[in-house]
């Protein structure tokens, strides 16, 4: 029986790692964070940076501060990382270039050596048509055991499990049903979404503008705002750049729903079904397909709340001067309540990103923003669950911490008025006609406007 590896070149060291283990290939991140290590005993040493990979931190191994690959001891400037997991581990590794994917039989692995030293990662080689001489097999469980270096859950409970020979390892269970995939070519590789999520193909319409990083725009549809994203700003690493998308791919869970910018028509096959919350690399004949995990990609957009059906508003016209429509659109999110909030000055929308106890800042665009929780939670952290929407203060921005985006209130489809409240002085409301199965309804959000607020704050 053949086995799947993906062959990656370090300085002179060719390495073949199994294609269950890899997760992902993608160019060296630009940033890397510092993690300070008192000692550089076993896999501290190889640890060159940590850097953000969808939400997730991970550390950044360099196997030549670990490893002696050549006579070359100068420091490696490397283009690409392997993000790679085994046991609910992952880890990315520094590598110069990704050769591909390459079928290896059983019969042409070698075990070289027999000392099962647990401090040694390679003690494989194999023989791989194409290439010459012998590609060093990367026993991934030994990697991790060693350098005890992983971000996920789980400990590994079972060393001597983790670093038996790769010839030598039982099978696991059966192989799962397979489930339906639309797969669309990337760079090199082939990215495929689950069609139980893919509820409409049509053709890419135009957009309404939207500032926020991975999403391109919000369009109407089907009476419903639409956030709209493409390949190349939620998987850059893996999509084929394009100037001009002709489809939209409208995927939908729970009620909400996220259009997709792609350039062509998912070919229909059929995988094993992945993790729904990350990504899954399989082999596909000679080529790696990148099986899309939706709910974690859903996880990276809170603006799909803006396309909850039941959210929807009307536009209505009103002659009394006394009920004001509001003129421009505004968002509707939880806070101390449902509140709403005009979209004039909000430059982003972003899910919370893990942040340490009291951290009063996030990174943003290259610079610090602070943080101002909006939450009712009383003495609330920055930390869990929750939305950071960016607006423009009097001289830097500021991110405000809320729950759940809800809606979007188009300009002129809700009416604006004051009202004294006892304590709270005067409140400033935002009405909308909505329609239901019950018919139509009014629903008032108080307003408060985060543009103002951060002029106020700075």
């Amino acid at each position: 029986m053949d086995n799947g590896f993906v062959v990656v070149d370090i300085g002179a060291l060719r390495m073949a790692v199994p294609v269950a283990e890899v997760v992902q290939g993608i160019a060296t991140p630009a940033r890397l964070d510092v993690l300070p290590r008192r000692g550089a005993a076993a896999g501290a040493g190889a640890i060159i940076g940590l850097f953000n990979h969808l939400g997730q931190p991970l550390a950044l191994l360099d196997l030549a501060l670990w490893v002696k690959f050549g006579d070359d001891d100068t420091p490696r400037r490397y283009r690409r990382a392997l993000i790679v997991r085994a046991d609910g581990h992952t880890v990315a590794i520094a590598v110069d270039a990704v050769r591909g994917l390459h079928r290896i039989g059983a019969d042409s692995i070698t075990r070289i050596s027999h000392d099962d030293d647990q401090d040694e990662i390679f003690h494989s080689v194999a023989r791989c048509a194409g290439i010459d001489g012998v590609v060093n097999v990367l026993d991934v469980r030994r990697l991790m055991a060693l350098a005890m270096t992983w971000s996920g859950d789980g400990r590994m409970e079972n060393a001597a499990a983790a670093t038996a020979p790769l010839a030598a390892r039982p099978e696991t269970a059966p192989a799962p049903a397979t489930v339906a995939y639309g797969v669309v070519a990337g760079s090199g590789c082939g990215i495929a979404f689950p069609l139980a999520d893919l509820l409409e193909l049509l053709p890419a319409p135009a957009l309404d503008t939207f500032q926020s990083p991975l999403t391109a725009g919000l369009c109407l549809w089907r009476g419903r705002h639409l956030p709209v994203t493409s390949l190349a700003r939620c998987l850059p690493a893996l999509a084929v750049t394009t100037d001009a998308p002709t489809l939209m791919a409208v995927f939908e869970r729970d009620g909400l729903a996220l259009g997709v910018l792609i350039d062509q028509v998912p070919a229909i096959r059929h995988f094993a079904a992945g993790a729904d919350d990350a990504m899954t690399a399989i082999a596909d004949g000679a080529a790696l397909v990148h099986l899309v995990g939706m709910a974690g990609l859903y996880a990276r957009f809170p603006e799909r709340a803006l396309s909850r059906a039941a959210a929807q508003v009307t536009t209505s016209h009103h002659s009394n001067d006394s009920e004001r429509s509001n003129r421009s659109s505004h968002i509707v999110f939880d806070a101390d309540g449902v509140t709403s909030t005009p979209i004039d000055g909000i430059e982003a929308v972003l899910p919370l990103p893990t942040l340490s106890p009291g951290a009063a800042h996030m990174a943003w665009s290259g610079a610090a923003i602070a943080l101002h929780d909006l939450r009712a939670a009383a003495g609330a952290v920055p930390g869990g669950a929750g939305t950071v929407i960016v607006v423009r203060g009097r001289y830097q921005a500021l991110g405000f911490i809320v729950g759940a985006v809800q809606a979007l209130v188009q300009a002129r489809a809700g009416r604006l008025s004051r009202l004294a409240m006892a304590g709270r002085g005067m409140v400033d409301l935002l009405t909308v006609d909505q329609a239901s199965s019950s018919g139509a309804r009014q629903t008032t959000y108080a307003t408060r406007d985060l543009a103002q607020l951060a002029r106020t704050l700075g």
